[in-house]
């Protein structure tokens, strides 16, 4: 068992997500038509929610406008000098995880010569410094605990608020809230629930039903009709009591949604990654975190059950 901020990892959730990290075949971003692979222009490459997980394609540089999908066999049929100067384009690019060496050394603790041997290998000189981006036999040929070490250290960075963590508190909500009360500051193991979808599952008593919308990427328009679903309509309030479902909204999007719980404790998931844990915050550290929307021109809107 693992902890980042007062939320729990499984051994089996670890394992899910060393699957994961790293794919098995290459998305090589590339800002000129190479002459050495075919691509595809950039816009027209579509990704599983596990593939944007791994290189996190809102991050890209513009200017990348080709993506070239490469095997490992392919890219070993490359002259080293080619390998390195693509390798070099995606950290320039920003694609996907990209590490300091001496840093990640830093963050990861202590590791065998043979493993900083390992890792110097897979560095890239870029302005003085070494840089890793993983492949999937660069990341494969680590130690297991090592990798670990690193996932864990990726999702600390993922993780912007500690969970609550008081243990009377949590017990209490266990007896309130028995259908999704496991999950409290725990991380899951697949990629794509959402906000919404953990807000619609606390609304349901139904495990299948829970189940399923934990499993995908819920849109807004299935999110609002199934709050209506469940008698819940948005109410002109500044009060916000337990049970109520709280909406960040700008320009007509839905920002993010959470679940309250008490008069002091939200259930809130920050994002669609296997690094957002399903939380359990502090109902002022979710309010403050969120007061950029109206600040910048948006609304909180609460919707409570008839």
């Amino acid at each position: 068992m693992y902890e980042v901020k007062n939320n729990t990892i499984t051994e089996e959730v670890i394992i899910a997500w060393d699957q994961k990290f790293v794919p098995e075949v290459d998305y090589f971003y590339f800002e000129d038509l190479p002459y050495f692979v075919p691509v595809n222009e950039r816009e027209t490459v579509e990704f599983s929610l596990d593939i944007k997980t791994s290189y996190l394609p809102w991050n890209i540089s513009a200017k990348a406008r080709y993506i070239g999908i490469v095997t490992k066999d392919e890219f070993f049929k490359w002259k080293k000098e080619v390998q390195k100067e693509v390798l070099k384009g995606q950290i320039r690019l920003n694609r996907g995880y990209i590490f300091e060496l001496d840093h990640l050394l830093n963050e990861i603790g202590d590791v065998s010569i043979e493993v900083k041997n390992a890792l110097d290998t897979f560095s890239i000189n870029i302005d003085g410094k070494k840089m890793i981006t993983f492949q999937n036999f660069s990341w494969k040929a680590l130690p297991f605990q090592v990798r670990t070490s690193i996932l864990l250290y990726v999702a600390n960075m993922f993780v912007d608020m500690h969970s609550f963590s008081v243990t009377t508190d949590l017990n209490d909500l266990k007896i309130n809230y028995p259908t999704f009360a496991s999950l409290l500051n725990t991380f899951g193991n697949m990629n794509g629930p959402n906000c919404l979808g953990v807000v619609l599952a606390a609304l349901q008593t139904d495990e299948g039903k829970i189940n399923t919308l934990l499993s995908k990427w819920v849109l807004p328009t299935e999110f609002y009709k199934e709050l209506e679903n469940k008698d819940y309509v948005k109410i002109n309030t500044s009060t916000i009591q337990s049970n109520d479902v709280l909406i960040w909204e700008k320009d007509q999007n839905t920002l993010h949604s959470c679940f309250v719980l008490s008069n002091k404790l939200v259930f809130n998931k920050q994002g669609q990654t296997v690094f957002n844990p399903y939380q359990c915050v502090p109902l002022d550290d979710i309010l403050s975190n969120w007061k950029w929307v109206q600040l910048s021109g948006g609304q909180l809107s609460i919707f409570r059950k008839k």
